[in-house]
């Protein structure tokens, strides 16, 4: 083993980021090969004993992508001359969080890993009991050997960041 990396012989617990554009491809769609790959190797470090969390984010460009393929296909020519509303983030990650959470499960089931899915916001953090309840809930998911899989529920929070992307269709 390269001496560089011999601190990754001790390692238990491995928490993975991957953003928005990991997560999809430069048309909104979900990137299915890069995530597929992704899981795989989580597979492999589940498999040697290695705790593993995945962060994700996605979900608005995902459902994005969706929504504006969904009113494209129900759309007249004549209506898509003209300017069109700009899509609520709310909405976009309400619509992409399903797709989000549907794809991991079926990419983690082929691979016989069950995933967890926990959606929180940023004030959740801010009461230590929800932090306690957090914290218990991914343990336990980790001693069943299965992936907990976070995201920021975009559809319910109250920062308006992950919303400035969105963009008129």
């Amino acid at each position: 083993m390269d001496p560089s990396r011999a601190f990754v012989r001790d390692v238990k617990r491995v928490v993975v980021k991957v953003g928005t554009a990991v997560v999809t491809r430069d048309d909104g769609r979900l990137a299915v090969g890069r995530l597929g790959a992704l899981c795989e190797q989580l597979k492999e470090l589940n498999a040697n004993d290695i705790e593993v969390i995945l962060v994700t984010s996605g979900a608005v460009s995902a459902g994005r992508q969706r929504l504006r393929f969904r009113k494209m296909v129900n759309s007249s020519f004549a209506d898509l001359q003209k300017p069109q509303m700009e899509l609520d983030g709310k909405a976009c990650a309400a619509v992409g969080q399903n797709g989000l959470m549907a794809l991991y499960d079926t990419l983690f089931s082929q691979l016989d890993l069950t995933s967890a899915q926990l959606l929180v916001t940023d004030n959740d953090f801010r009461d230590p009991h929800f932090r306690s309840q957090l914290t218990e809930t991914v343990n336990q998911l980790l001693d069943l050997k299965v992936v907990p899989v976070l995201n920021e529920n975009d559809a319910v929070s109250t920062r308006n960041i992950p919303y400035e992307v969105c963009t008129v269709y």
